[in-house]
């Protein structure tokens, strides 16, 4: 399934978009706004921060309560986040 991808405006936003069964559910700004969109959407106890991290660097799908979640993000900030992945962790990747 081909998601839309946003693109990144400037280097303090990295902005996230969130996908419930395939269908776009929100555009947040940044990890943050969408791990709390997250939050108070699914009534979770804790951050999903894991889950849309997961989402955005290895396409994971996250199911939650018989929903699936889909997180895409710009191609950039993707190739810059697992570039720094790979310097800091060389012996995993």
């Amino acid at each position: 399934m081909n998601l839309r991808k946003p693109i990144a405006i400037n280097k303090k936003y990295k902005p996230v978009l969130i996908f419930k069964d395939g269908v776009e559910l929100k555009e947040c700004v940044s990890i943050q706004e969408a791990a709390t969109f997250l939050k108070g959407h699914t009534f979770c106890r804790a951050m999903p921060y894991r889950h849309i991290m997961n989402g955005i660097i290895f396409d994971e799908t996250w199911i939650h309560k018989g929903s699936t979640y889909r997180f895409t993000t710009d191609p950039e900030v993707k190739k810059q986040k697992l570039d720094a992945m790979r310097d800091q962790h060389r012996d995993r990747f």
